[in-house]
């Protein structure tokens, strides 16, 4: 990429996939809130952390038996740890004036404490201490206190009493995600925790990303088919049929007019193109009018008529593997190969051969050019070079343009193949004009599961064409591609020569298929993804209630977020590649 597309790509990378997956997460988090499952973080990217938002307020009460470790503030004060006590239990004791210890204190810092729930709702702290470490709780005090955590910012301190915000926002250094971390995930003992919620609860939690990820495409559907789009369409009408192919044993012919295909209105070659990829190995119903030709066309007219109300049904089947055959001047193997006569009807670029050899005198036009010949194209091709046929000439010195190949011999050509396609037809369209195209509301709303149900269906053609090596170039294209390939093409949409309501839409139908591909993937019961945390939930109700250990649990995932980040990791380097390669989406 260059440096332009480079920032673009960066960019809108992060403004195309950053919302989808804040979005999910968020999914996460209101439904967590729903079932009272505690949620500690929400995280945009992820760690290290950058800064954060510490929200919530918890109020805790400081007793005469609270322990304090660690502060600075109270060793420079001369404050004790634990304040001076009588015989007896001390924890309903509190001394009328202000607890020295939190004089001491100052909000702001993190602070992790382990406190005692009592009868009446109120929580008392047993121990506190600053978070210092990753393994802060594991002390000597931690080892005889017994109690619940409550972690969190010191937000305010009372005479008797300390305010945590337990929750925080916060805005991490790698911006390729989100999570939203909640308390006891595998944890059932832990209070509010996800872990302890029921079947129905958790899987309702794991699910609520996937089904946001499900409905955003749905949204941006409706308002890519309500945004005006003109276009060009017209009449679209087969100029070829390729012999022996779905389309010639249809009885397609040339002339016919494609009105239908499996009830979609065709009206550009895009459009047909799309219903031939939804139907790769599956019938296909076509409605067409066929062409009557004109024995005496006018001048600029069509050389076939038309005549409404005589349109025909016929039904074929697009092929993955389509055929590639060679123009040959007398045909041996009738399967791989085409007459050249045949194939200028199809493709009149094609030739039997596409480079000439240099030599002294020429015996065989069809692969020889004399020196002398080719000196009247560029005085400085020597003997031994070798002209390649091209549309448009570069470098005269080893490149010959088609009308000076074809008046060398006329059997030459751009290409020496004919590839048939999926059905065996090639196309133009006739009566063409810029056409606005534009929905209602409801319309829309209803289109968008058409959209939505096209998506998943070219989806499993593609990845159908993947398992089979299909050959057809309408599955051309990376097969897949990652974060970094994801940048590579919003860079490209973002720097292309296009109207600024084309670039809109083509990135809402890009963020569309990225957000069901995340819901897709989600869903699935991958260890480490919410799909696979869902498979557990499902294990349990299959075992009537009997869980699998969390240790096991964790380590199952644990295996999984590894598998997933190499593949992650292996996807990166061909998205790398590609664009070394110089290779573009367009």
């Amino acid at each position: 990429m260059i440096p332009g597309t480079l920032i673009f790509g960066v960019l809108t990378f992060l403004l195309v996939l950053g919302p989808l997956i804040i979005l999910h997460e968020l999914g996460h988090f209101f439904t967590a809130k729903m079932t009272r499952t505690k949620v500690v973080e929400f995280g945009f990217g992820f760690p290290p952390r950058a800064t954060g938002l510490w929200t919530g307020r918890t109020e805790v009460t400081v007793t005469e038996e609270t322990i304090f470790e660690d502060f600075d503030e109270l060793e420079s004060a001369g404050a004790p740890v634990v304040a001076a006590a009588s015989d007896g239990d001390l924890r309903d004791v509190a001394s009328d004036g202000a607890d020295p210890r939190l004089a001491a204190l100052q909000p702001g810092p993190q602070i992790e404490t382990i406190v005692e729930k009592r009868a009446d709702g109120s929580l008392h702290a047993l121990l506190a201490r600053p978070k210092k470490r990753k393994n802060a709780m594991a002390s000597d005090a931690s080892d005889y206190v017994v109690g619940d955590p409550i972690n969190g910012k010191l937000r305010e301190i009372g005479s008797h009493s300390i305010t945590i915000s337990e929750m925080v926002w916060s805005i991490n250094w790698l911006p390729l995600g989100g999570f939203v971390k909640m308390v006891g995930e595998e944890d059932p003992e832990a209070e509010n925790s996800l872990a302890g919620k029921s079947k129905w609860a958790r899987a309702f939690v794991l699910s609520s990303g996937a089904v946001v990820n499900a409905i955003i495409p749905v949204l941006l559907f409706t308002f890519v088919l309500m945004l005006p789009q003109t276009r060009l369409a017209g009449d679209v009408t087969i100029t070829a049929v390729h012999p022996d192919s779905p389309a010639d044993q249809a009885g397609l012919r040339v002339g016919d007019r494609v009105i239908e295909v499996d009830g979609r209105e065709i009206n550009d070659l895009t459009g047909l193109q799309q219903a031939i990829t939804l139907k790769l190995g599956s019938s296909s119903d076509w409605l067409v009018r066929p062409g009557i030709p004109d024995p005496s066309p006018m001048p600029g007219a069509t050389a076939f008529q038309y005549v409404e109300g005589r349109d025909k049904e016929v039904s074929l089947r697009p092929r993955f593997q389509v055929p590639e055959r060679d123009v040959v001047f007398e045909v041996t193997d009738p399967e791989n190969q085409l007459l050249l006569a045949e194939a200028r009807l199809l493709d009149i670029t094609v030739g039997v051969n596409d480079r000439l050899h240099v030599v002294p005198e020429a015996n065989d036009t069809n692969v020889e050019m004399s020196i002398a010949a080719a000196r009247l194209l560029d005085d400085r091709i020597q003997v031994g070079d070798v002209l390649q046929v091209v549309s448009v000439v570069s470098d005269p010195t080893i490149e010959i343009s088609l009308p000076d190949a074809r008046r060398h011999d006329f059997s030459l050509g751009l290409n020496t193949s004919i590839t048939d396609g999926s059905v065996g037809i090639q196309i133009q369209t006739e009566n063409a004009g810029n056409r606005t195209f534009s929905e209602n509301l409801w319309n829309a709303f209803t289109g968008s599961f058409r959209e939505i149900k096209d998506l998943i269906f070219l989806t499993k053609n593609s990845v159908a064409g993947l398992v089979q090596s299909s050959n057809n170039p309408q599955l051309s294209g990376p097969a897949t591609v990652g974060p970094i390939g994801i940048g590579q093409l919003t860079g490209e949409i973002a720097t292309a020569d296009a109207a600024v309501t084309t670039k809109l839409r083509t990135f809402a139908v890009l963020a569309a298929t990225i957000s069901l591909s995340l819901a897709v993937i989600n869903i699935l019961p991958l260890p480490g993804l919410d799909g696979g945390r869902l498979l557990f939930v499902v294990i349990e109700a299959i075992r009537r209630g009997k869980r699998i250990s969390p240790e096991r649990e964790a380590i199952v995932h644990l295996a999984g977020i590894l598998l997933l980040l190499s593949l992650m990791a292996l996807i990166s380097v061909q998205d790398v590649m590609r664009i070394f390669r110089g290779e573009s989406f367009f």
